[in-house]
């Protein structure tokens, strides 16, 4: 029924400019709902660096990750990625790290923690070690909250450029 409720958003109203964030809002949502075959027909068609970043972690959670970090390049930086840091480098803090097993894992977030940017490319590593070999219950906690943090503000991000104030999710 989300699905549904998603698809009936309009994108009427805005300018070009809009209508391609409009989109994007579309196509988060999709991925907040799981629905990654709907969101990756939204995000192919939007030719911006937020419809580049959404495709990539549409191809990260579907675990194709060399394409993900195809598509992370070419979103380049994006201006969710201080925030994303700032609020991931709080969450390692509070106790994320030394709870997890998988020495790989932790020596990644160790060096993601100790980054002055976001870097979407290790982040993607991350999750494909947790997927493939550790399987570490903790890591795998930490890892889809910082995949939440990333999409609610993408998601917020998009929202913003229609016009929109701000979404509470």
């Amino acid at each position: 029924m989300m699905d549904i409720r998603i698809s009936k958003l309009s994108l009427d109203g805005s300018d070009a400019a809009g209508q391609t964030y409009a989109a994007a809002v579309k196509s988060a949502f999709h991925l907040w709902n799981d629905s990654l075959d709907l969101s990756h027909e939204l995000s192919q068609e939007i030719h911006t660096p937020t419809g580049s970043y959404l495709h990539g972690i549409m191809h990260r959670m579907e675990g194709d990750y060399s394409n993900a970090k195809y598509w992370f390049r070419q979103a380049g930086v994006h201006p969710i990625h201080q925030p994303l840091l700032q609020q991931a480098k709080a969450r390692m803090t509070e106790g994320g790290i030394e709870r997890i097993g998988s020495e790989a894992l932790k020596s990644k977030l160790e060096q993601l923690s100790a980054s002055s940017a976001w870097d979407s490319a290790l982040f993607a590593d991350m999750v494909s070690h947790q997927v493939t070999v550790a399987q570490d219950p903790e890591a795998e906690v930490l890892l889809l909250e910082l995949q939440w943090t990333e999409l609610k503000l993408l998601l917020q991000f998009a929202f913003q450029q229609t016009g929109g104030d701000s979404l509470e999710l």
